[in-house]
Formats: structure tokens, C-alpha cells, sequence
């Protein structure tokens, strides 16, 4: 798993989220604790496992995430 969306909703409240690894300390994700979305037998990665020394930075990836998410809901959204 590389990134996850999430919705939630209570008391007629909906809160929304994304989630990027880019470069976290996946140290922090014990497969014997955590079982990503519930998904066995596989494991947590983030950008810089997979990209190695051609990984962009965090505010690399949001501006483009940002364009991205703009252009999918048409509106101009700066990072």
C-alpha cells in the first residue's frame, strides 16, 4: 500500500482524507500489529522504496497531487 483514501461519517457530519507515503518511516508499520485495509499478506511501501534517490520531495508531490485533484473537479487550487 502506497496511499489510502478515507471517508467516514457520524452525526451527519462526512470527513474525507488522503494519504501519500512518500517517505515515512515504515518502521512504524509492524505487520504482526497492523493489517493495511485489511489486506493480508501485503505490506506497506512509500515513494522512496520504490523511486530510491529519484524520489520527490513531499512538496513535490502535493503541488502535483493538488493540480491533479483541481483538474479532476475543476478548480484552481494552489499548495
Amino acid at each position: 500500500k502506497i496511499a489510502a483514501v478515507g471517508v467516514s461519517s457520524s452525526r451527519w457530519i462526512t470527513t474525507h482524507g488522503l494519504a501519500i507515503n512518500v517517505s515515512p518511516n515504515l518502521d512504524h508499520f509492524d505487520k504482526d500489529i497492523i493489517t493495511p485495509c485489511g489486506i493480508e499478506g501485503r505490506g506497506v511501501t512509500s515513494i522512496a522504496c520504490v523511486l530510491g534517490s529519484a524520489c520527490p520531495t513531499v512538496e513535490e508531490v502535493a503541488d502535483v497531487a493538488l493540480k491533479c485533484f483541481g483538474g479532476v473537479f475543476g478548480v484552481d487550487l494552489a499548495s
